[in-house]
């Protein structure tokens, strides 16, 4: 049985690069290709703790205020999508060290910078899709102004949102430019274009100071793109949302989300 559940996508512009740095990793470490899971989320928490008067970015026990979204089981389930290509690259930046620095070393100004490469990845457009528990969440999609880290700065164009039982379709089969858990598919292709790798996951521990739980995820590789067919298994559902414009979205998703 479909459990009372919303679909919302919205549609993001991207004026520059955006950077969603894995955890406890180094200045020269390498981005997430999409934002994950737990990045979706975060973006939206952070428009609907503005909308109650906190702005703070970590609550008094260090832990994201995304959490509050995932505990009470607002958000289900999180994924991003693409139209076209994306490209990764890095920029050169000037990173401030000076707290890190052995204390003998903190009135040397020289010391305070460093230099770094950081990964970035650049998109023109971006679809953020989410399972919600309640109708009225989708609204803070609008609110949504970074992926990320502070500087990745986005638009938001539009925000669609229709009950789940509207959009879930019987096919074991679609073809999707959204990434999905690679444990709900038995095959997909082509495996040349898109890529398998662990993303962290809307649990508890990763909205916490130390958390990292991940599972495996199928995504399309940078610089060409070209839709995924995918081969359900029975964990799997596919849902097929369509909008303005002749737009017509296949999304997988774990079946376990959705059904009671």
């Amino acid at each position: 049985m479909i459990k009372n559940l919303y679909a919302a996508l919205v549609e993001i512009s991207l004026f520059g690069p955006i950077a969603v740095y894995t955890p406890y990793s180094s200045i020269s470490s390498n981005a997430y290709p999409l934002p994950p899971p737990t990045t979706l989320v975060g973006a939206l928490a952070y428009a609907y703790k503005r909308s109650l008067g906190d702005f703070k970015e970590l609550a008094e026990d260090g832990s994201s205020p995304a959490l509050e979204l995932v505990e009470n089981g607002m958000v289900l389930y999180a994924s991003a999508g693409i139209e076209r290509p994306y490209t990764v690259s890095h920029s050169i930046e000037k990173v401030y060290q000076q707290i890190y620095l052995r204390t003998q070393h903190w009135r040397n100004i020289k010391m305070a910078y460093t230099i770094g490469a950081r990964a970035i990845t650049i998109f023109d457009r971006l679809w953020l899709f989410y399972i919600l528990s309640r109708e009225d969440v989708a609204r803070y999609g609008y609110g949504i102004t970074r992926l990320g880290r502070k500087e990745s700065l986005v638009s938001v164009e539009r925000v669609f949102v229709t009950p789940i039982e509207k959009v879930v379709v019987k096919s074991s089969t679609c073809e999707t430019g959204f990434y999905f858990p690679l444990n709900i598919a038995s095959d997909y292709s082509p495996k040349d274009l898109w890529m398998e790798i662990d993303l962290p996951v809307l649990r508890k521990e990763n909205f916490l100071k130390k958390g990292d739980v991940v599972e495996k995820y199928v995504l399309p590789k940078p610089f060409t793109f070209r839709k995924a067919t995918v081969e359900l298994n029975e964990n799997g559902v596919v849902l097929r949302i369509s909008i303005e414009d002749n737009k017509v979205f296949e999304i997988p998703v774990p079946r376990k989300v959705i059904e009671s």
